[in-house]
């Protein structure tokens, strides 16, 4: 009998290891994918947008504490641009993987990228850097700064069989739109260093 429950309870927590929360990747027309300043109806974006012959990358990242970088959170998966202008291809329940579990309170963040750079977190940070297509979640809803990259959603993640949490919504109230832009700012600390940098050579120069 203790065999029994022994064994019971390992098969009841090895199936509770394999439930993963999951929520809804895809995106509708009213709520698209953007190229450009302002998320008009000519700037809904295709793969077929990028001139380097590679696909726009939609990747979902997840953390269970609130995150705005790509090191921050975790990549769940990538999917990429249809060929519907602005709509993100794939299925519509998305896991998370490892570690997400139904029910969960936990933080999700959409970075897009120039698929040329790598289909995977390495290519998102490379492709910012670079100063490639890169772009997130907005700020916030249509009235906000485009392009910038936002604080991540805290949602409610579903059942691995369920429908999962919409994470893009026709109200905006979540994913209104993501940007791509192929252009950055530099941070900070980088035009800090780049003024040393200056300075530094005209003191090289007038010693000479």
């Amino acid at each position: 009998m203790k065999k029994l429950i022994i064994i019971a309870a390992c098969a009841a927590a090895a199936v509770s290891g394999f439930a993963q929360g999951t929520v809804a990747f895809q995106n509708t027309a009213t709520s698209a994918i953007y190229l450009g300043s302002s998320a008009s109806s000519s700037n809904k974006v295709t793969s077929a947008a990028l001139s380097t012959g590679g696909v726009i990358d939609v990747g979902l990242f997840w953390s269970t504490s609130q995150f705005n970088t790509i090191a921050g959170g975790t990549l769940a998966g990538v999917q990429t641009i249809g060929t519907t202008a602005g709509l993100v291809a794939g299925t519509q329940v998305f896991s998370l993987g490892a570690g997400s579990n139904p029910n969960d309170t936990d933080f999700i963040q959409v970075f897009a990228w120039d698929s040329t750079y790598g289909n995977n977190a390495l290519g998102a940070e490379a492709a910012l850097v670079a100063g490639g297509y890169f772009g997130a979640f907005s700020a916030g809803n249509a009235n906000t700064t485009y392009g910038a990259i936002g604080a991540a959603y805290s949602v409610i993640l579903g059942a691995t069989a369920g429908p999962g949490t919409p994470i893009f919504t026709p109200t905006g109230s979540i994913g209104k739109c993501i940007v791509l832009q192929n252009s950055i700012t530099p941070e900070p600390t980088t035009i800090a260093l780049g003024g040393l940098g200056a300075a530094a050579m005209l003191l090289f120069r007038r010693r000479k």
